[in-house]
Protein backbone atom coordinates (compact mmCIF):
# COMPACT_ATOMS: atom_id res chain seq x y z
CA UNK A 1 0.00 0.00 0.00
CA UNK A 2 2.80 2.23 0.32
CA UNK A 3 3.82 2.60 -2.77
CA UNK A 4 0.46 4.09 -3.83
CA UNK A 5 0.37 6.58 -0.54
CA UNK A 6 4.01 7.69 -1.87
CA UNK A 7 2.48 8.09 -5.56
CA UNK A 8 -0.56 10.36 -4.30
CA UNK A 9 1.83 12.87 -1.85
CA UNK A 10 4.55 13.51 -4.82
CA UNK A 11 1.18 14.27 -6.47
CA UNK A 12 -0.43 16.16 -3.97
CA UNK A 13 3.38 18.06 -3.43
CA UNK A 14 3.26 19.25 -7.46
CA UNK A 15 -0.27 20.01 -7.18
CA UNK A 16 0.27 22.59 -4.10
CA UNK A 17 4.25 23.63 -5.59
CA UNK A 18 2.66 25.20 -8.60
CA UNK A 19 -0.05 27.78 -8.47
CA UNK A 20 -1.58 29.93 -11.33
CA UNK A 21 1.80 32.31 -11.32
CA UNK A 22 4.24 29.26 -12.11
CA UNK A 23 4.10 27.97 -15.34
CA UNK A 24 4.57 23.77 -14.95
CA UNK A 25 7.31 22.12 -17.55
CA UNK A 26 5.08 20.70 -20.13
CA UNK A 27 8.08 18.21 -19.98
CA UNK A 28 8.16 17.78 -16.33
CA UNK A 29 4.09 17.03 -16.66
CA UNK A 30 4.74 14.46 -19.29
CA UNK A 31 7.14 12.89 -17.59
CA UNK A 32 5.74 12.48 -14.36
CA UNK A 33 2.69 10.89 -16.48
CA UNK A 34 4.94 8.90 -18.21
CA UNK A 35 6.15 7.44 -14.68
CA UNK A 36 2.88 7.12 -13.44
CA UNK A 37 1.45 4.77 -17.01
CA UNK A 38 4.52 2.87 -16.35
CA UNK A 39 3.46 2.40 -12.63
CA UNK A 40 0.17 0.88 -13.98
CA UNK A 41 1.41 -0.80 -17.35
CA UNK A 42 4.72 -2.69 -15.21
CA UNK A 43 1.84 -3.96 -12.78
CA UNK A 44 1.59 -7.82 -12.97
CA UNK A 45 -1.71 -8.21 -13.77
CA UNK A 46 -3.16 -6.39 -10.32
CA UNK A 47 -6.47 -4.73 -11.01
CA UNK A 48 -9.17 -7.99 -11.29
CA UNK A 49 -10.08 -10.47 -13.90
CA UNK A 50 -10.16 -7.82 -16.60
CA UNK A 51 -6.88 -7.81 -17.19
CA UNK A 52 -6.67 -11.71 -17.75
CA UNK A 53 -9.60 -11.43 -20.03
CA UNK A 54 -7.82 -8.62 -22.14
CA UNK A 55 -4.89 -10.58 -22.18
CA UNK A 56 -6.02 -14.06 -23.31
CA UNK A 57 -8.34 -12.37 -26.33
CA UNK A 58 -5.21 -10.35 -27.29
CA UNK A 59 -2.85 -13.82 -27.55
CA UNK A 60 -5.63 -14.92 -29.38
CA UNK A 61 -5.82 -13.11 -31.99
CA UNK A 62 -1.95 -12.81 -32.41
CA UNK A 63 -1.78 -15.70 -34.84
CA UNK A 64 -4.14 -14.38 -37.54
CA UNK A 65 -2.19 -11.05 -37.00
CA UNK A 66 0.88 -12.78 -37.89
CA UNK A 67 -0.63 -14.29 -41.25
CA UNK A 68 -2.32 -10.80 -41.93
CA UNK A 69 -5.51 -11.39 -41.56
CA UNK A 70 -6.17 -8.99 -39.49
CA UNK A 71 -10.51 -8.53 -39.93
CA UNK A 72 -10.12 -12.62 -39.14
CA UNK A 73 -13.58 -14.13 -38.13
CA UNK A 74 -12.17 -13.84 -34.79
CA UNK A 75 -11.52 -10.26 -34.97
CA UNK A 76 -15.57 -9.88 -35.91
CA UNK A 77 -17.01 -12.23 -32.75
CA UNK A 78 -14.44 -10.17 -30.38
CA UNK A 79 -14.06 -6.74 -31.76
CA UNK A 80 -17.28 -6.44 -34.05
CA UNK A 81 -18.41 -3.79 -32.24
CA UNK A 82 -15.54 -2.27 -31.24
CA UNK A 83 -13.25 -2.50 -34.24
CA UNK A 84 -11.24 0.42 -33.02
CA UNK A 85 -9.78 -1.61 -29.75
CA UNK A 86 -9.13 -4.25 -31.78
CA UNK A 87 -7.16 -2.28 -34.25
CA UNK A 88 -5.33 -1.29 -31.38
CA UNK A 89 -4.88 -5.14 -30.18
CA UNK A 90 -3.63 -6.30 -33.81
CA UNK A 91 -1.26 -3.64 -33.85
CA UNK A 92 0.18 -4.16 -30.70
CA UNK A 93 -0.18 -7.99 -31.61
CA UNK A 94 1.83 -7.67 -34.70
CA UNK A 95 4.90 -7.18 -32.84
CA UNK A 96 4.80 -9.16 -30.07
CA UNK A 97 2.20 -12.09 -28.78
CA UNK A 98 3.42 -11.52 -24.87
CA UNK A 99 0.81 -10.06 -22.56
CA UNK A 100 2.60 -7.83 -20.40
CA UNK A 101 4.12 -5.46 -23.55
CA UNK A 102 0.66 -5.76 -24.82
CA UNK A 103 -0.83 -4.16 -21.10
CA UNK A 104 1.95 -1.84 -20.83
CA UNK A 105 1.70 -0.01 -24.53
CA UNK A 106 -1.75 0.32 -24.00
CA UNK A 107 -1.15 1.94 -20.63
CA UNK A 108 1.13 4.04 -22.06
CA UNK A 109 -0.75 5.36 -24.59
CA UNK A 110 -3.85 6.02 -22.40
CA UNK A 111 -1.40 8.27 -20.24
CA UNK A 112 -0.47 10.39 -23.06
CA UNK A 113 -3.83 10.91 -23.78
CA UNK A 114 -4.31 11.47 -20.51
CA UNK A 115 -1.46 13.96 -19.97
CA UNK A 116 -2.30 16.14 -23.19
CA UNK A 117 -5.88 16.70 -21.60
CA UNK A 118 -4.87 17.84 -18.56
CA UNK A 119 -2.44 19.94 -19.79
CA UNK A 120 -4.28 21.49 -22.66
CA UNK A 121 -7.17 22.39 -20.66
CA UNK A 122 -5.71 23.75 -17.03
CA UNK A 123 -3.01 26.52 -15.61
CA UNK A 124 -2.14 23.27 -12.92
CA UNK A 125 -2.14 19.83 -14.39
CA UNK A 126 -0.82 18.57 -11.86
CA UNK A 127 -3.67 19.72 -9.68
CA UNK A 128 -5.81 17.87 -12.29
CA UNK A 129 -4.22 14.41 -11.88
CA UNK A 130 -4.66 14.69 -8.34
CA UNK A 131 -8.72 15.26 -8.55
CA UNK A 132 -8.10 12.06 -11.38
CA UNK A 133 -5.81 9.89 -8.96
CA UNK A 134 -8.93 9.98 -6.28
CA UNK A 135 -11.81 9.15 -9.15
CA UNK A 136 -10.56 7.55 -11.91
CA UNK A 137 -6.65 6.22 -11.29
CA UNK A 138 -7.40 2.76 -10.37
CA UNK A 139 -10.05 2.04 -12.80
CA UNK A 140 -6.80 2.20 -15.35
CA UNK A 141 -5.63 -0.75 -14.05
CA UNK A 142 -8.30 -3.28 -15.25
CA UNK A 143 -11.10 -1.00 -17.01
CA UNK A 144 -8.78 -0.97 -20.14
CA UNK A 145 -11.53 -0.10 -23.36
CA UNK A 146 -13.59 2.13 -21.31
CA UNK A 147 -10.94 4.25 -19.71
CA UNK A 148 -9.05 5.15 -23.02
CA UNK A 149 -12.77 5.97 -24.91
CA UNK A 150 -13.00 8.57 -21.75
CA UNK A 151 -9.79 9.87 -22.96
CA UNK A 152 -10.84 10.27 -26.60
CA UNK A 153 -13.81 11.84 -25.64
CA UNK A 154 -12.24 14.52 -23.44
CA UNK A 155 -9.89 15.44 -26.59
CA UNK A 156 -13.76 15.93 -28.38
CA UNK A 157 -14.78 18.12 -25.64
CA UNK A 158 -13.40 22.49 -27.72
CA UNK A 159 -15.09 21.34 -30.53
CA UNK A 160 -18.84 20.94 -28.54
CA UNK A 161 -17.67 24.89 -27.95
CA UNK A 162 -16.80 25.66 -31.44
CA UNK A 163 -19.91 23.99 -32.52
CA UNK A 164 -18.34 22.00 -34.75
CA UNK A 165 -20.60 18.96 -35.27
CA UNK A 166 -18.63 17.26 -37.79
CA UNK A 167 -15.59 16.97 -35.89
CA UNK A 168 -17.24 16.22 -32.36
CA UNK A 169 -19.48 13.51 -34.29
CA UNK A 170 -16.30 11.59 -35.35
CA UNK A 171 -14.45 11.58 -32.08
CA UNK A 172 -17.77 10.22 -31.05
CA UNK A 173 -17.67 7.15 -33.62
CA UNK A 174 -14.03 6.43 -32.35
CA UNK A 175 -14.68 6.63 -28.58
CA UNK A 176 -17.95 4.59 -29.56
CA UNK A 177 -15.75 1.38 -31.58
CA UNK A 178 -13.17 1.57 -28.48
CA UNK A 179 -16.35 1.10 -26.17
CA UNK A 180 -20.29 1.26 -27.21
CA UNK A 181 -21.42 3.37 -23.89
CA UNK A 182 -19.47 6.10 -25.06
CA UNK A 183 -22.21 6.90 -27.80
CA UNK A 184 -24.63 8.49 -24.77
CA UNK A 185 -21.85 11.91 -24.71
CA UNK A 186 -23.29 13.08 -28.28
CA UNK A 187 -25.81 14.40 -25.93
CA UNK A 188 -23.48 16.77 -24.64
CA UNK A 189 -23.66 18.79 -27.70
CA UNK A 190 -27.37 19.40 -27.59
CA UNK A 191 -27.15 21.21 -23.87
CA UNK A 192 -27.25 24.62 -23.90
CA UNK A 193 -24.23 26.50 -23.54
CA UNK A 194 -24.93 28.91 -20.84
CA UNK A 195 -24.93 29.74 -17.08
CA UNK A 196 -28.41 27.99 -15.89
CA UNK A 197 -29.96 29.36 -13.01
CA UNK A 198 -29.31 27.55 -9.87
CA UNK A 199 -33.03 26.87 -9.07
CA UNK A 200 -33.35 25.24 -12.48
CA UNK A 201 -29.97 23.06 -11.99
CA UNK A 202 -31.21 21.44 -8.32
CA UNK A 203 -35.15 21.22 -10.01
CA UNK A 204 -33.61 18.74 -13.13
CA UNK A 205 -30.80 17.06 -11.26
CA UNK A 206 -33.91 16.14 -8.23
CA UNK A 207 -35.74 14.89 -11.38
CA UNK A 208 -33.02 12.59 -12.29
CA UNK A 209 -32.79 11.23 -9.18
CA UNK A 210 -36.16 10.27 -8.95
CA UNK A 211 -36.34 8.65 -12.44
CA UNK A 212 -33.02 6.65 -11.48
CA UNK A 213 -35.06 5.72 -8.12
CA UNK A 214 -37.66 4.14 -10.50
CA UNK A 215 -35.68 2.07 -12.18
CA UNK A 216 -36.29 3.27 -15.62
CA UNK A 217 -32.49 2.87 -16.21
CA UNK A 218 -32.81 -0.77 -16.63
CA UNK A 219 -35.11 -0.66 -19.32
CA UNK A 220 -32.63 1.74 -21.33
CA UNK A 221 -29.96 -0.95 -21.02
CA UNK A 222 -31.80 -3.30 -22.43
CA UNK A 223 -33.15 -0.84 -24.98
CA UNK A 224 -29.29 0.03 -25.85
CA UNK A 225 -27.75 -3.18 -26.18
CA UNK A 226 -30.64 -4.37 -28.53
CA UNK A 227 -30.33 -1.32 -30.74
CA UNK A 228 -26.41 -2.01 -31.03
CA UNK A 229 -26.86 -5.81 -30.73
CA UNK A 230 -24.09 -5.88 -27.63
CA UNK A 231 -24.99 -8.37 -25.37
CA UNK A 232 -22.94 -6.99 -22.77
CA UNK A 233 -24.78 -3.37 -22.84
CA UNK A 234 -27.78 -5.49 -22.52
CA UNK A 235 -26.38 -7.35 -19.59
CA UNK A 236 -26.21 -3.82 -18.03
CA UNK A 237 -29.69 -4.17 -17.28
CA UNK A 238 -29.51 -7.27 -14.34
CA UNK A 239 -27.08 -4.68 -12.63
CA UNK A 240 -29.63 -2.26 -13.14
CA UNK A 241 -31.50 -3.48 -10.30
CA UNK A 242 -28.83 -4.52 -8.03
CA UNK A 243 -29.92 -1.77 -4.82
CA UNK A 244 -29.78 1.88 -4.48
CA UNK A 245 -26.29 3.15 -4.62
CA UNK A 246 -26.01 5.67 -1.49
CA UNK A 247 -22.65 6.82 -2.66
CA UNK A 248 -23.46 7.27 -6.02
CA UNK A 249 -25.89 9.70 -4.88
CA UNK A 250 -23.12 11.55 -2.02
CA UNK A 251 -20.72 11.80 -4.72
CA UNK A 252 -22.99 13.78 -7.26
CA UNK A 253 -24.30 16.42 -4.09
CA UNK A 254 -21.33 16.86 -3.22
CA UNK A 255 -19.88 18.19 -6.39
CA UNK A 256 -23.27 19.54 -7.04
CA UNK A 257 -22.67 21.66 -3.77
CA UNK A 258 -19.23 22.75 -4.49
CA UNK A 259 -19.92 24.02 -7.80
CA UNK A 260 -23.20 25.95 -7.05
CA UNK A 261 -21.45 27.68 -3.90
CA UNK A 262 -18.56 28.86 -6.11
CA UNK A 263 -21.15 29.61 -9.22
CA UNK A 264 -21.00 33.23 -9.54
CA UNK A 265 -16.75 32.33 -10.47
CA UNK A 266 -17.80 30.40 -13.18
CA UNK A 267 -16.37 32.71 -16.61
CA UNK A 268 -19.00 32.77 -19.23
CA UNK A 269 -16.61 32.03 -22.53
CA UNK A 270 -17.77 29.13 -24.38
CA UNK A 271 -15.13 26.23 -23.34
CA UNK A 272 -15.77 27.07 -19.91
CA UNK A 273 -19.47 26.54 -20.38
CA UNK A 274 -19.06 23.22 -21.80
CA UNK A 275 -16.99 22.54 -19.24
CA UNK A 276 -19.19 23.02 -16.58
CA UNK A 277 -21.95 21.29 -18.70
CA UNK A 278 -19.83 18.44 -18.77
CA UNK A 279 -20.11 18.69 -14.67
CA UNK A 280 -23.16 18.90 -14.29
CA UNK A 281 -23.99 15.90 -16.79
CA UNK A 282 -21.31 13.65 -14.49
CA UNK A 283 -23.89 14.33 -11.74
CA UNK A 284 -26.79 13.87 -13.59
CA UNK A 285 -25.20 10.61 -14.66
CA UNK A 286 -24.66 9.68 -11.38
CA UNK A 287 -27.76 10.22 -9.63
CA UNK A 288 -30.08 8.61 -12.68
CA UNK A 289 -28.40 5.63 -12.70
CA UNK A 290 -28.25 5.39 -8.81
CA UNK A 291 -29.48 2.32 -8.76
CA UNK A 292 -26.78 0.78 -11.30
CA UNK A 293 -23.85 -0.82 -10.32
CA UNK A 294 -22.14 0.49 -13.63
CA UNK A 295 -23.34 3.96 -13.30
CA UNK A 296 -19.76 4.95 -12.26
CA UNK A 297 -18.02 3.59 -14.77
CA UNK A 298 -20.61 5.42 -17.21
CA UNK A 299 -20.49 9.26 -15.70
CA UNK A 300 -16.15 8.64 -16.33
CA UNK A 301 -16.81 10.56 -19.76
CA UNK A 302 -17.54 13.72 -18.25
CA UNK A 303 -14.64 13.34 -15.82
CA UNK A 304 -13.01 16.00 -17.16
CA UNK A 305 -15.56 18.48 -16.49
CA UNK A 306 -15.46 17.51 -12.93
CA UNK A 307 -11.46 17.54 -13.06
CA UNK A 308 -11.37 21.20 -15.03
CA UNK A 309 -13.85 22.96 -13.10
CA UNK A 310 -12.33 22.38 -9.90
CA UNK A 311 -9.08 23.25 -11.55
CA UNK A 312 -10.28 26.90 -12.09
CA UNK A 313 -11.85 27.32 -8.80
CA UNK A 314 -8.74 26.13 -6.97
CA UNK A 315 -6.48 28.80 -9.08
CA UNK A 316 -7.25 31.53 -6.76
CA UNK A 317 -4.86 33.05 -3.72
CA UNK A 318 -8.04 33.21 -2.23
CA UNK A 319 -9.25 29.53 -2.75
CA UNK A 320 -6.68 28.29 -0.64
CA UNK A 321 -9.54 27.06 2.07
CA UNK A 322 -11.02 24.89 -1.31
CA UNK A 323 -8.39 24.09 -2.84
CA UNK A 324 -7.06 22.41 0.70
CA UNK A 325 -11.02 20.19 1.05
CA UNK A 326 -10.17 19.21 -2.69
CA UNK A 327 -7.07 17.67 -1.89
CA UNK A 328 -8.14 15.88 1.44
CA UNK A 329 -11.09 14.66 -0.45
CA UNK A 330 -9.62 13.18 -3.56
CA UNK A 331 -7.45 11.51 -0.63
CA UNK A 332 -10.50 9.87 1.01
CA UNK A 333 -11.60 8.33 -2.40
CA UNK A 334 -8.23 7.37 -3.45
CA UNK A 335 -7.61 5.68 -0.02
CA UNK A 336 -11.11 4.32 0.19
CA UNK A 337 -10.42 2.03 -3.45
CA UNK A 338 -6.94 1.48 -1.65
CA UNK A 339 -8.51 0.14 1.07
CA UNK A 340 -11.20 -1.81 -0.18
CA UNK A 341 -9.77 -3.63 -3.43
CA UNK A 342 -7.16 -5.15 -1.15
CA UNK A 343 -5.80 -7.92 -3.17
CA UNK A 344 -6.52 -6.88 -6.45
CA UNK A 345 -3.54 -4.03 -5.72
CA UNK A 346 -1.27 -4.59 -3.41
CA UNK A 347 1.22 -5.70 -2.27
CA UNK A 348 2.28 -4.38 -5.67
CA UNK A 349 4.37 -6.53 -7.64
CA UNK A 350 5.59 -5.86 -11.30
CA UNK A 351 5.78 -8.34 -13.98
CA UNK A 352 9.71 -7.80 -14.05
CA UNK A 353 9.93 -10.17 -11.36
CA UNK A 354 9.05 -14.13 -11.75
CA UNK A 355 6.50 -15.78 -9.78
CA UNK A 356 2.52 -14.58 -8.58
CA UNK A 357 1.43 -13.19 -5.39
CA UNK A 358 0.66 -14.83 -2.51
CA UNK A 359 -3.38 -15.36 -1.80
CA UNK A 360 -3.75 -13.54 -5.25
CA UNK A 361 -7.43 -15.62 -5.82
CA UNK A 362 -7.62 -13.99 -9.31
CA UNK A 363 -4.92 -15.43 -10.45
CA UNK A 364 -5.73 -18.90 -9.07
CA UNK A 365 -8.90 -18.35 -11.12
CA UNK A 366 -7.99 -16.79 -14.08
CA UNK A 367 -4.68 -17.70 -15.02
CA UNK A 368 -4.57 -19.14 -18.32
CA UNK A 369 -0.63 -19.94 -19.23
CA UNK A 370 1.03 -20.69 -16.34
CA UNK A 371 4.19 -20.41 -18.22
CA UNK A 372 4.47 -17.09 -17.46
CA UNK A 373 4.85 -17.75 -14.05
CA UNK A 374 8.48 -18.39 -14.41
CA UNK A 375 9.56 -16.24 -16.80
CA UNK A 376 7.11 -12.92 -17.90
CA UNK A 377 8.82 -12.71 -21.26
CA UNK A 378 8.72 -15.97 -22.59
CA UNK A 379 7.17 -15.20 -25.75
CA UNK A 380 8.57 -11.76 -26.61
Amino acid sequence: MAYYIILFALTTLLAWVYTGNTKVSKFLFFFFCLCLGLFVGLADMLGGYDRYIYSEVFQSMQENVMKGNLLSEEFITYFGKEPIFGLINDVIAYFTPNRYIFILAYTLLLYMVYAFNFYRYTENPFFALLVFEGLMFFFTFTYLRQVLAAGVIWLAIPYVAQRNFKKYLLFIVLATFIHNSAAYMILLYFIPRRKFEKKYIILFMLMLLLIGISGVTRYIFSISGDFVDNARITGYAETAEIGFRIEYVIEALLFLSILLMNYKRIVEDDLSLTMTNVYLLFCGVLLFFCKSSDGGRIAWYCLIGIIVILEKLCRSKSAVQLKGFITIMSFVLFYRILSVWGILLYPYKTFLTPGIRQGDYIEEMYEYDHLYNNDKLYNL
